[in-house]
């Protein structure tokens, strides 16, 4: 019996470890190429990207390379009838299962090891990569799509055209401290001051317009920029003790320091709800993760014995349709209780109930399977003694 199950157990974690890394790559390299499309990051860069964007494509790759494991197996199991084999030498089918349940285990132990400070941590390491030549991103978002949007400076540009320094026909949109400010000029000129972290943009025979009228209509406008390089800390960008501490303390939060003194009272509780909230809804969407991988491992091995999915394909397919259900409705979840400022308690339930379903729809496989799946006459005989 040890060596049978020492058996599954082996071939389950090397189906994990194969799922796991494909998938990862997968997601990785999607990751790798939205950075390049929307940030515009340099050779170096982008692999350097790529080794911090493995926690978060693993957190994510997790469950489902999981699940994948536990129809492979399982299903192959079934398929060349070493079940029917084992179920023949007395070998009850429930004690099958043992190797899944540690795999569960393993499994969820890994995603919340990733989900405590590897996967917030490495995150916010590739938003700063991602924003640390701000020159290179600057020229390559106008290059590539002809428009460029600062939120955290309320800066907005577009142009037909960039060559080297110069821009042609930009159209600038910006927040002064006078108020809305819209320029448009024929033709510009950016230079970056690194030394003071500020890009300086200079359009000739300019048509300005701003809310206060006190710059002139026509004539040479000149903008000076604060690059936006540094990176404040989210929510998903914290650890679980992180957390912990900003539902308790929401001013120490960087959304709450970035809003300066002259912020209104108003402003500033609105953003510590909303630091609150997000906390909650981060917090418990990690943890619930957890659990809802452990039943998703569950529900993959009783799928593949029931199914008999010793293929791949057929595999995958039985594994995809819980995987992104459990996904799907915790992400909902997550960004409804995320959104609820005042009471986001409140949708905490809806975080963990499709993971819950997930270990209890795994739980009641196992059992069907173990007891009621080849033996459905002698239930029924009796069921018809007690009823009888």
């Amino acid at each position: 019996m040890r060596i049978l199950h020492r058996y599954i157990l082996r071939e389950m974690l090397k189906a994990l470890a194969l799922a796991l890394a494909a998938v990862t790559g997968v997601v990785c390299l999607g990751m790798v190429l939205q950075a390049l499309q929307q940030k515009g990051i340099g050779p170096l860069s982008s692999l350097v990207f790529m080794v911090l964007s493995i926690p978060g494509a693993a957190y994510l790759a997790l469950p489902l390379a999981a699940i994948l494991a536990g129809t492979l197996l399982y299903g192959r199991l079934a398929a060349d009838n070493e079940v029917m084999a084992c179920r023949a030498s007395g070998i009850p089918t429930w004690s099958l299962f043992w190797p899944t349940i540690l795999l569960a285990l393993v499994a969820s132990g890994i995603t919340f090891g990733l989900a405590a400070w590897p996967l917030p941590e490495s995150t916010y390491a590739a938003k700063r990569l991602a924003l640390a030549d701000v020159e290179r991103l600057f020229f390559t978002q106008l290059s590539s799509t002809g428009k460029l949007r600062l939120k955290e400076a309320s800066f907005q540009l577009t142009v037909d055209r960039v060559v080297g320094d110069m821009l042609y026909g930009p159209t600038l949109k910006y927040r002064s401290p006078t108020g809305q400010t819209y320029c448009y000029a024929p033709y510009g000129r950016v230079e970056f001051d690194h030394k003071n972290n500020r890009a300086r943009l200079a359009l000739w025979e300019a048509l300005v317009i701003d809310e206060a009228h006190t710059l002139p209509i026509r004539g040479t406008h000149a903008v000076s920029l604060t690059l936006p390089t540094i990176v404040p800390r989210e929510e998903d960008n914290l650890s679980l003790w992180d957390l912990m501490a900003m539902q308790r303390h929401p001013e120490l939060s960087d959304r709450v320091r970035m809003l300066g003194e002259d912020a209104s009272e108003a402003a500033v509780e609105l953003t510590k709800k909303t630091v609150y909230a997000r906390s909650i809804g981060e917090m418990h969407g990690r943890l619930a993760a957890t659990l809802g991988c452990f039943g998703l491992v569950l529900v993959g091995a009783g799928l593949g014995l029931y199914f008999h999915s010793g293929h791949l394909l057929t595999a995958f397919g039985v594994a995809l349709a819980p995987w992104l259900a459990t996904t799907i409705l915790t992400m909902t979840a997550v960004k409804t209780a995320s959104r609820a400022l005042d009471h986001p308690q409140d949708f905490v339930w809806l975080i963990w109930t499709p993971n819950l379903l997930a270990v209890l729809l795994g739980f009641a496989i196992l059992g069907y399977l173990s007891w009621f799946w080849n033996r459905p006459e002698r239930w029924r005989d009796r069921i018809r003694r007690r009823l009888g």
